[in-house]
């Protein structure tokens, strides 16, 4: 940017400082190290409505939840689960609408994601985003018959890797600062900084690791939706479309043709982007969109906090989960 180091510096910890730039964090993909991922959605029961909040706090490995419309008028989770018992959160939900929280699920397993950085030639401070959507639905029929090959960034199958304690404790630590100096990290895990440098490269190299991420709020009025899609057949084309994007967002894979695609507009980009999907439809199995727009994360779950360093395994204990339900229905 031709700027002077020091003035990168001062405006980074300004941006910081007054939230628009969050802290940042390791990107990682656990699931080559044994630990699984899921997106849930439900449809909630009036009384599910006030009590699943709750529940989902009492259990750590629901890390994030959000009110949500759509296809599913409830709420969607996130939720983490040990390789070698896959089938927890299928569980828990069961147990939620044995108690008539809920009358309906859906689960979505994560196999791998991609974050795709923002274009920010495409953002004007003053006016916000300044994006051609018709431009974009134009380009859709284009893209789709171009024979020019692209390059889909995820993978269909995860290979385990091994690992060990220290190697979940540094990106215990990168999570939780993505900005951690490689000194600092030796100095925490008593590690010289060539035996620390030497384990973050060979995270990067497995492909654990997949990089690190600021989030940046560039707008309050933004909202997030979540858009889960059905390929009618493989075609990578159809996910260069949504890379064609200049707004940040998450992709991720549950196979080559099932996808959830995440990102953040405003009210006014809305419409712009339903009518390019109008643009897709043909070529999509199946479609539903959701919102997400009050993100909440448990203060009590940490992601790496479900590893055990006595047994070096994953625990995710479905009978725990399943009784801090019934305590919970027990108060109310």
């Amino acid at each position: 940017m031709d700027l002077p180091p020091r003035t990168v510096r001062y405006r980074l910890q300004r941006l910081r400082e007054t939230g628009v730039l969050k802290s940042t964090r390791v990107v990682a993909i656990e699931r080559k190290l044994g630990l699984g991922e899921c997106i849930f959605l439900v449809n909630a029961t009036a009384h599910g409505a006030e009590v699943l909040p709750e529940v989902f706090q009492s259990i750590d490995t629901i890390y994030h939840n959000s009110p949500t419309y759509g296809k599913y008028n409830g709420f969607i989770g996130y939720s983490l689960y040990s390789l070698s018992s896959t089938t927890i959160t299928d569980r828990i939900l069961e147990e939620l609408r044995k108690f008539e929280l809920i009358s309906d699920f859906f689960i979505f397993h994560i196999i791998d994601f991609d974050v795709k950085l923002a274009d920010y030639r495409e953002f004007n401070p003053a006016l916000g985003w300044t994006w051609d959507w018709s431009e974009w639905r134009d380009k859709i029929p284009k893209t789709l018959k171009s024979k020019k090959k692209f390059a889909l960034p995820m993978d269909e199958v995860q290979s385990l890797v091994d690992f060990d304690t220290i190697d979940v404790l540094i990106l215990k630590h990168l999570f939780d600062d993505g900005d951690s100096t490689q000194r600092k990290l030796a100095e925490v895990l008593s590690l010289s900084e060539a035996q620390v440098n030497k384990r973050i490269r060979r995270l990067e190299d497995e492909g654990i690791i997949k990089g690190y991420r600021s989030v940046v709020n560039t707008s309050a009025n933004e909202m997030s939706i979540i858009c889960f899609i059905i390929l009618k057949e493989p075609k990578d084309q159809i996910l260069s479309v949504f890379y064609q994007l200049p707004f940040p967002a998450t992709i991720t894979m549950n196979s080559r043709t099932r996808f959830a695609i995440q990102l953040s507009l405003n009210s006014q980009d809305m419409t712009g982007f339903l009518k390019g999907l109008d643009v897709l439809r043909p070529h999509l199995a199946s479609c539903f969109v959701q919102t997400l727009h009050d993100a909440r994360m448990s203060v009590d779950s940490h992601p790496y906090d479900l590893y055990n360093e006595k047994t070096h395994r994953w625990e995710t204990p479905e009978s725990m989960y399943l009784q801090a339900i019934r305590n919970v229905m027990e108060r109310k």
